[in-house]
């Protein structure tokens, strides 16, 4: 296996002491990948340790879990099964078994590394993976990211045998003299890649020898000039925050292929880009470079997007965070996303920051923190009274965000905005006696 270690090396894989959960399924293709890590774990100075996900898609998948862990048994691995209804999460969110199966891997795998049990996640993705990914994308109408293929480094998914051959995995498992399970479903052509896989690409190794290799060297070539274009844009700027993602709408002036990539690396880093396509990508700039602030557009996935003054929001809406439980009172009090520390006080600093100073004796002492509702009414500081939405406006706070600013009020009349601003009707004086001073701070 001298081309997984090869890979292993050039990509800079594994640090010292790591813990790498190997993805097993029983296949061919995966008992290799663990026997093979199992074999080089001193060489690398790695823990590693076998995770087994039960779909319950077949009704030998149960058998298949028990063979796995009786071969770690066998080699003194780790190991450790999760059961997952796929049928039940493919009905549940519209998804087919291959999709949902997918998700239900991935999300057991996010979970392991999240609770510190493992440092990567090996995968036993091979050439022929790889060939398969790359004309699946391609027929997907990727672009030239998704021609690229699988990178055998991808965050915390490593995957050793990238550029390791089927026919090197079977010489290993021959040699090795190691049992594996055979998948029936891997025989239905149902599932879009086992079409690619037992019907398509049968026929194309038939009329050209050389196809692997060629799709393979075409990878090559797009991931060389795909790293190129996106290490000439300038990401920086792009904010993220509590799963929004704001794009200064200066940025759909680029090339178009650059915007595509802007609003890609969005997505991707918002975990939502599943189901974009290109048309959506056109929409989005056609909304950025011509749309009125204010507008919004429903994208897959319960996606939205809207025109926020100079910046093109992408979010997936929250129900309301409501406050109207929070009472005012001294002391602590957290909210989902905030603490605010309120106390009471004859001595202030009104530098001091991420804080507001109000009256302790112009405030109603029924006055309670809550969410914005119809009718609300603000008192600029030094300035005149008007409705809380043409405040929100006039000052360009979000209409994404709105919802969510906690508000000290009494009736209808509101007294602080949180983090903004306080109503005059509350403000500190050259007579002010006591003082409420509100410490806040936004949990990351």
């Amino acid at each position: 296996m001298e081309s997984a270690k090869k890979t292993i090396n050039n990509q800079n894989m594994f640090k010292s002491g790591e813990k790498v959960a190997v993805a097993v399924s029983g296949g061919i293709d995966s008992i290799c990948l663990l026997h093979f890590l199992n074999s080089v774990k001193e060489e690398f100075n790695i823990e590693i340790w076998a995770v087994n996900v039960d779909h319950q898609i077949r009704k030998t998948s149960a058998d298949d879990s028990k063979f796995v862990a009786g071969f770690c048994k066998e080699l003194k691995i780790p190991f450790y099964k999760f059961k997952v209804d796929v049928p039940k999460l493919a009905s549940k969110k519209k998804l087919g078994l291959e999709e949902a199966a997918r998700v239900a891997r991935y999300k057991v795998f996010e979970s392991l590394v999240q609770k510190g049990l493992a440092n990567k996640i090996a995968i036993a993705h091979h050439q022929s993976d790889q060939v398969e990914t790359v004309l699946l994308n391609i027929f997907r109408g990727s672009g030239l990211n998704g021609a690229s293929g699988m990178d055998a480094v991808q965050g915390v998914y490593v995957r050793p045998f990238l550029n390791t051959s089927k026919i090197e995995i079977l010489q290993y498992a021959n040699e090795n003299n190691l049992p594996h399970v055979e998948d029936e479903t891997n025989l239905n052509t149902d599932y879009s890649r086992n079409f690619l896989r037992n019907v398509i690409l049968p026929e194309l190794r038939s009329k050209w020898k050389n196809v692997d290799s060629n799709i393979l060297n075409f990878a090559k070539i797009c991931k060389i000039d795909n790293d190129y274009i996106n290490q000439s844009i300038n990401f920086d700027d792009i904010f993220f925050e509590n799963k929004t993602a704001r794009i200064p709408l200066y940025k759909f002036v680029s090339p178009d292929s650059v915007q595509n990539r802007i609003l890609m690396y969005a997505f991707k880093n918002l975990g939502l880009s599943k189901d974009i396509e290109k048309r959506h990508l056109n929409i989005l700039k056609d909304l950025a470079l011509h749309g009125e602030n204010g507008s919004k557009i429903n994208l897959p996935n319960k996606i939205k997007a809207s025109l926020d003054y100079d910046e093109l929001v992408l979010y997936v809406p929250k129900p309301k965070m409501q406050f109207m439980s929070k009472d005012f009172k001294l002391g602590k009090t957290n909210f989902e996303n905030l603490t605010i520390k309120i106390k009471k006080t004859s001595k202030w600093d009104l530098k001091q920051k991420n804080c507001h100073f109000l009256d302790a004796d112009k405030l109603p002492k029924d006055a309670k923190w809550r969410s914005r509702q119809n009718g609300d009414v603000f008192k600029k500081f030094a300035g005149g009274e008007k409705k809380l939405k043409d405040y929100m406006i006039d000052i360009k706070i979000p209409n994404s965000v709105r919802d969510g600013i906690p508000l000290l009020a009494n009736d209808d009349e509101v007294y602080c905005v949180l983090g903004y601003e306080i109503s005059d009707n509350v403000k500190v004086t050259d007579v002010t006696k006591k003082v409420y001073v509100i410490e806040y701070k936004f949990n990351k």
